[in-house]
């Protein structure tokens, strides 16, 4: 028995609005009017007989069955897509990489040269946000995240470690000579990233200073603009492995408490769907940002053996 499925344009419409959420951008990326692609949804509806959106002035809401519905087409697509530039003649080789934005600026950017250079068939695009990706949706190819694996269809490689120390300016060190212990963090302005409010308290639980108000009187939401900030003098930033690094090195940033290094208790993971780790242009970058990772693994080893002296 044939299988019964919708119309392939009615499909693409459907999935363009979702995505785009939007009913003129979709039309326009389709190339038809806005009433066309609102035609084709209707149509749509009508074929799997169940209400998909509702629609109103300020634009539409997704049923349950139509949200439910979207992560499915978008994943469809998306499959018969790359399927489609794979055995194309020089199938697409682009990979799309969610990372967080401090990732992205601080580590990632400064080493495409070295990806471009060793893997020229591999075209990178790089998504950024705060918040860690489902998968599933098939918005990204494979994410770069820290925490700890969690998820029965996703396979995750371990790139490397973090640890975590508060730093600020020389300058803002220099006016506050009596900053000589984690609890006199008390009287600092401390600067919070709101996505990652819990590794301040990791620190200061670590070093015995669990009674300093970690709530921070700025909030940013990336460990990058947080560091910026510190390095203004506008306060005392928690800085995390190895985002810090080139700051420490040109003299920007300083550690307040030499050497008190927390471990953070995450790791940091390369991660795709388990159904998809051995797609090649997917093997070839895991295997190079772990290989780019060696580094920070090496110094992690070191560290280790210092602290066991």
């Amino acid at each position: 028995m044939t299988p019964r499925l919708p119309s392939m344009t009615a499909l693409r419409a459907f999935e363009s609005v979702c995505r785009l959420q939007n009913f003129k951008d979709a039309s326009s990326e389709l190339n038809v009017t806005p009433s066309a692609v609102s035609h084709q949804i209707r149509r749509l509806e009508k074929e799997l007989g169940c209400r998909l959106m509702n629609r109103g002035r300020s634009g539409f809401d997704l049923t349950a069955e139509g949200l439910k519905f979207s992560v499915e087409v978008s994943r469809a697509l998306r499959s018969i897509s790359d399927a489609a530039s794979e055995i194309s003649e020089g199938g697409s080789r682009r990979v799309t990489l969610q990372v967080y934005s401090t990732f992205a600026v601080r580590w990632l950017l400064p080493r495409l040269p070295r990806l471009k250079a060793e893997h020229d068939s591999i075209e990178l695009g790089i998504v950024t946000s705060q918040d860690d990706i489902d998968l599933s949706t098939g918005a990204a190819d494979a994410c770069v995240m820290i925490g700890e694996p969690s998820e029965n269809k996703v396979d995750y490689t371990y790139l490397f470690s973090s640890t975590v120390y508060p730093v600020c300016s020389p300058e803002y060190l220099s006016r506050n000579p009596g900053l000589k212990r984690p609890s006199d963090l008390s009287d600092h302005t401390l600067l919070q990233v709101y996505p990652s409010q819990g590794d301040w308290d990791v620190w200061l639980e670590a070093v015995g200073a669990g009674e300093v108000d970690s709530a921070g009187d700025s909030r940013f939401d990336s460990y990058d603009h947080a560091l910026d900030s510190a390095a203004k003098g506008l306060g005392v930033a928690l800085a995390i492995d190895p985002f810090a690094n080139e700051d420490l090195a040109e003299g920007r940033l300083v550690e307040v408490f030499s050497g008190l290094h927390v471990r953070h208790p995450a790791n940091w993971y390369f991660s795709t769907l388990d159904a998809r780790k051995n797609e090649p242009k997917i093997a070839v970058l895991r295997e190079w940002l772990t290989l780019a990772s060696a580094d920070l693994r090496k110094d992690e080893h070191e560290a280790a053996i210092a602290d066991a002296r």
